[in-house]
């Protein structure tokens, strides 16, 4: 994704889970300024997460949820096989909405929930603010 660079779309679509590209918390910033870049001046991108709070301890009666000191709970690491073959671990985000549309506003742009799904997963657009 980061080495298009001339490109410009209407809609760009990024699906089964399509925050993962993102990787880490930290770097969904690059991710939506350089999408911004592909965008054509009325364009959208549409995007999908999974909020994985639901898989964490919550604890306690306010709901607040255990996780590893300095990280963010949908920040995780793959491996991948298939026949015989492993992949390298690499990193995959999972955003939920509140988190993903606090950081679409901050990165300039509109942020809308178009459809939920049953296992707390949430297509979303995002258009220029």
């Amino acid at each position: 994704l980061l080495h298009l660079k001339k490109e410009k779309f209407d809609t760009i679509l990024l699906l089964m889970n399509g925050t993962g590209i993102f990787q880490k918390l930290g770097l969904v910033s690059n991710y939506l300024q350089h999408l911004k870049t592909l965008l054509n001046k009325n364009g959208q991108i549409l995007i999908d997460s999974s909020d994985l709070r639901y898989m964490y301890d919550t604890g306690d009666e306010e709901g607040s949820i255990f996780v590893p000191f300095g990280s963010y709970y949908g920040e995780l690491e793959f491996t991948t096989f298939y026949k015989g073959l492993v992949s390298e671990p690499f990193d995959w985000l999972y955003l939920d909405p509140q988190t993903f549309g606090d950081l679409a506003i901050e990165n300039g742009l509109n942020f809308e929930i178009i459809g939920k799904g049953e296992n707390y997963d949430f297509l979303a657009k995002l258009t220029f603010i």
